[in-house]
């Protein structure tokens, strides 16, 4: 038998004897007898055909070629003790690098929420945050350029990816303060199709679900109602405080005064259908759905209650 097949416990008997220069010390350091300590080194010894202690009734003291046989051991225990390291961090969750998409009409709401709070719980955490429409993600998830997107509809019917519930986020009015439809407390369909809406452009998803909502989606976008389009949600609302037609907004973006309601009234909607689920989804092989289990259950448990978990 040669050195490559002791264990790294002999070689940490080995050093906490030299450490102690006392049998009873290092045995009680290795949380082993004295008895089996000194039997280890002994093999050691005979294994290696040297003489590593000498041994006398009042003291152990290490030879020579002990010492230079210590400074590679402590070598080869240090090596392994990182790699234990390595591997530890390794079996944490959230480690590492993670690419995030998220929909335009959701990342400026929600992020700014759930971020602090996970990079406090997950400081090794790389989270990189890519912005896209509902076409743009689904294509990055599929190419590999993203782990994972936070989105507003559903990928089901999308080969190769699958998802996890988040939320179900309801949809609010804003409309003009001066509007007539302030005067009216139970607001119905019909009172949202007399609006006019102001929407963002086809390519976002929150424009089909607002015409959805609102049982318009089978409609012509022209005639009487003149469908007005706009870059983003903060434009439109923009628009809205001018007096310029109404909108619906996700919750989240009510939430704390993330959005200047100056010249508007926001107000809860209570219509059925008002309101859409939010769901990250992510490649059926990707390696670290674990982490993508944990990350979703993290956002659930740091929603405010204007939305509800799924």
């Amino acid at each position: 038998m040669c050195i490559r097949d002791r264990n790294l416990k002999d070689l940490k008997y080995f050093s906490s004897l030299a450490k102690h220069k006392n049998f009873s010390k290092a045995a009680e350091e290795c949380f082993v007898t004295q008895p089996t300590l000194s039997n280890q080194i002994n093999k050691l010894e005979q294994e290696l055909g040297l003489t590593l202690f000498e041994r006398t009734n009042r003291k152990v003291t290490i030879t020579e070629e002990g010492r230079l046989i210590l400074e590679a051991a402590q070598k080869t225990l240090e090596t392994a003790s990182e790699i234990e390291k390595i591997a530890h961090r390794f079996k944490q969750p959230l480690m590492g690098k993670m690419t995030l998409g998220a929909i335009h009409t959701l990342s400026p709401y929600l992020l700014p929420i759930i971020l602090l709070p996970l990079k406090e719980a997950y400081p090794d955490l790389d989270l990189i945050i890519v912005e896209a429409t509902t076409s743009e993600l689904v294509e990055d998830l599929k190419s590999g350029k993203i782990d994972a997107a936070l989105l507003a509809t559903t990928v089901k019917n999308e080969k190769g990816l699958k998802e996890r519930q988040l939320f179900k986020e309801p949809f609010w009015l804003a409309h003009p303060a001066n509007h007539d439809i302030y005067a009216i407390d139970d607001i119905t369909v019909k009172h949202l199709q007399n609006l006019d809406l102001l929407l963002l452009p086809e390519e976002h998803c929150l424009s089909d679900q607002v015409k959805s909502v609102c049982g318009l989606k089978n409609l012509e976008t022209e005639g009487p109602m003149q469908w007005l389009h706009a870059g983003s949600l903060e434009t439109i609302l923009q628009f809205v405080a001018m007096g310029q037609g109404s909108t619906l907004v996700p919750a989240l973006a009510t939430y704390e005064g993330r959005i200047n309601t100056q010249g508007m009234i926001v107000r809860k909607l209570d219509v059925d259908q008002a309101y859409r689920n939010i769901s990250i989804s992510f490649r059926k092989d990707y390696s670290k759905e674990s982490d993508l289990k944990v990350l979703s259950k993290f956002i659930k448990a740091n929603l405010p209650n204007t939305v509800v978990p799924l």
